[in-house]
């Protein structure tokens, strides 16, 4: 009897991974296949090699937080390699749920290798968290007061996308776009 309940949660689980994980292919296709959308490896200042947003490029910072030549010489020093790294760890996570998709729709799945694939891309969103601190930190570091505190709240901001409920979960003060102060 145990062992039919856990072999039934263990199918709701895939099913329900199945479909986050199509919900996020198909949201990449959708945000890719945008027409006109301009971003930053489009700007002649990130020398077209980076394709994150440009929300959060540093031209996006120096115009929201008002940064003076010096603050941005310090930017440029740390921002590189955290895109670099970021766009690295993306790459990874994309086709590691590629692998997983296609591990679940094939006649027979290997629930070991789909713990693992599971396990791995929970690691890459780990490191991905700890990139970002740390990058919060260095950036941090450059700002004075004011500018610390409208930077609390573009991280903010971005946090809360993170912080979505699921099914059946109700929403909590810091949902979409009410942003979050990190001490909280």
């Amino acid at each position: 009897m145990k062992s039919e309940n856990k072999h039934n949660w263990m199918i709701w689980a895939i099913i329900v991974l199945a479909l986050m994980n199509i919900s996020t292919f198909v949201t990449i296709l959708i945000h890719n296949n945008r027409p006109g959308e301009i971003t930053s490896s489009q700007l002649p200042e990130q020398g077209g090699s980076e394709s994150t947003s440009l929300r959060y490029s540093g031209r996006y910072f120096r115009d929201q937080l008002g940064l003076n030549r010096e603050q941005m010489s310090h930017f440029s020093e740390f921002n590189p390699e955290f895109r670099r790294n970021v766009r690295d760890i993306n790459f990874s996570l994309a086709s590691l749920r590629q692998r997983m998709i296609k591990e679940m729709a094939g006649e027979t799945s290997d629930t070991m290798k789909l713990n693992e694939l599971s396990d791995s891309i929970g690691h890459l969103h780990a490191d991905l968290k700890k990139l970002t601190y740390k990058y919060y930190f260095d950036f941090r570091k450059i700002c004075n007061k004011e500018q610390q505190e409208k930077l609390e709240q573009m991280f903010g901001e971005m946090f809360a996308v993170d912080n979505q409920p699921g099914p059946g979960m109700h929403r909590s003060r810091y949902g979409r776009g009410y942003g979050r102060r990190l001490s909280d």
